[in-house]
């Protein structure tokens, strides 16, 4: 079980990623439905040595917030609370969407993880 919060109407949280060994807590993450995958914002993922390379492939993702350029990284693990995906590949992109995030957990995460969001309880479960 993970808590929830909302701020200025956006449903948020926080989550681990470990990369190489490394951990970092991004503490303002949003959780999406909407968004098809999960985003670490570009600052953040440099801490931990999450770099573009030269054989890692740009593409542009569209969404409600408009466009932008990410690439993708396959990262030790991200944490939610006590579950976590091991060997999961996120997007890194600049996250420019006019309001601060140092994440978004996308659908792709949420079905991976099995998760029940309970807006009521302001909680996300995990069927284990």
């Amino acid at each position: 079980m993970k808590k929830l919060i909302i701020d200025e109407g956006l449903l948020l949280t926080d989550m681990e990623v470990t990369y190489k060994g490394k951990s970092l807590l991004l503490k303002r993450v949003l959780v999406d439905t909407g968004s098809g995958s999960t985003i670490i914002k570009t600052d953040l993922a440099e801490t931990i040595s999450i770099v573009a390379e030269e054989n890692d492939m740009i593409y542009r993702i569209s969404g409600v917030g408009g466009s932008e350029f990410v690439f993708s990284k396959t990262i030790d693990s991200i944490k939610n609370g006590e579950k976590e995906a091991d060997n999961f590949t996120v997007e890194i992109g600049a996250m420019d969407y006019g309001f601060e995030l140092d994440g978004i957990i996308g659908l792709d995460l949420l079905q991976q993880m099995k998760a029940i969001i309970n807006l009521d309880k302001l909680i996300i479960e995990y069927d284990c």
